[in-house]
C-alpha cells in the first residue's frame, strides 16, 4: 500500500511515520512537509492509495481544500483526515468531495490508524480481486473494472474499451457481465455499459465518458434509465 503523510509540523509527520512503521502492514510511506508539493507530485502523474492530511495548514486554505483539489486529479485516492481540533472540523470533513475514509485526532491512536489502513487494504485486496483477466491470441491482459467504459460484442470477439484503450478477448458478452461488478449493465444484447461513465442517457442511446455513444435497445430502455437512477441514488 502506497500511502502520503502530509502535515506542516514536523514532529507530527514523524509521530505518524514511526506509528505506520510499527504496525507491519507493509506500507511504503512519503512524508510531506508542504502540501503543495504534494500536489505537484500527484500532478506529475504519482500515484497513492491514501494520503494522511493535517487539516490545520497556514494560511486560508485548510487541508480539506487541498483535499478536494486531490479528488479532482486522483478521485481513487483516498484521504484519512487527522487534526488537533477533532470537535471543530467533524462536520466540515463532509462539505467538499474528496474520498474520505477516516478522521482521526491528534496525537493519533495507533489502533485506530491500524483499523483505519487495515480497512483500506482490504478494499484494495478486493478491488485487486475483481480484476478482469482477458485473453485473446495467446496473450493475457489484465483490466481494472473502473477503467472500462463499455464492452462491445461482435462475432465471437468481445472489445473492452476502457480509458487505457480497447482489448480484444475470446468471450461472450453475458459471461463477461457475471465477472464484472455491479456498476454495469446490459444496454443492448450487444452492449455493456459501465454506469460509473455515464454523462447523459438519450431515448435510444447513452453518452459515456470520452463522448463515446452506444445503442439501448427498445426492450431495455426503461430498465437501463431505473437502473441507472438506483445505482446513483446507492452511491450518494
Amino acid at each position: 500500500m502506497k500511502l502520503a503523510v502530509c502535515d506542516d509540523s514536523r514532529d507530527a509527520l514523524e509521530h505518524v511515520d514511526t506509528i505506520i512503521g510499527s504496525l507491519e502492514l507493509k506500507c511504503e510511506t512519503s512524508p510531506f512537509h508542504d502540501v503543495l508539493q504534494l500536489l505537484r507530485k500527484i500532478q506529475d502523474g504519482v500515484c497513492f492509495d491514501a494520503i494522511l492530511m493535517d487539516i490545520e495548514w497556514d494560511g486560508a486554505q485548510k487541508g480539506i481544500d487541498f483535499a478536494e483539489k486531490i479528488y479532482r486529479l486522483s478521485p481513487k485516492t483516498r484521504i484519512i483526515f487527522i487534526t488537533g481540533y477533532p470537535e471543530r472540523y467533524s462536520q466540515h470533513i463532509f462539505l467538499k468531495n474528496t474520498n474520505l475514509k477516516g478522521f482521526i485526532a491528534k496525537p493519533a491512536d495507533p489502533a485506530i490508524l491500524r483499523k483505519t489502513l487495515e480497512k483500506i487494504r482490504d478494499e484494495l485486496d478486493a478491488q485487486e480481486q475483481q480484476k478482469l483477466v482477458l485473453k485473446y491470441n495467446g496473450a493475457v491482459t489484465v483490466v481494472d473494472p473502473d477503467e472500462i467504459i463499455y464492452i462491445e460484442s461482435r462475432a465471437h470477439t468481445a472489445t473492452v474499451h476502457s480509458v487505457d484503450g480497447e482489448f480484444l478477448c475470446y468471450e461472450k458478452l453475458n459471461a463477461l457481465a457475471k465477472r464484472l461488478p455491479g456498476q454495469f449493465i446490459m444496454t443492448h444484447k450487444s452492449y455493456l455499459a459501465n454506469m460509473d461513465k455515464i454523462r447523459r442517457i438519450e431515448r435510444e442511446s447513452i453518452i459515456l465518458e470520452k463522448n463515446m455513444e452506444i445503442p439501448v435497445s427498445k426492450s431495455r430502455q426503461t430498465e437501463v434509465r431505473e437502473s441507472y437512477f438506483r445505482y446513483i441514488g446507492s452511491t450518494i
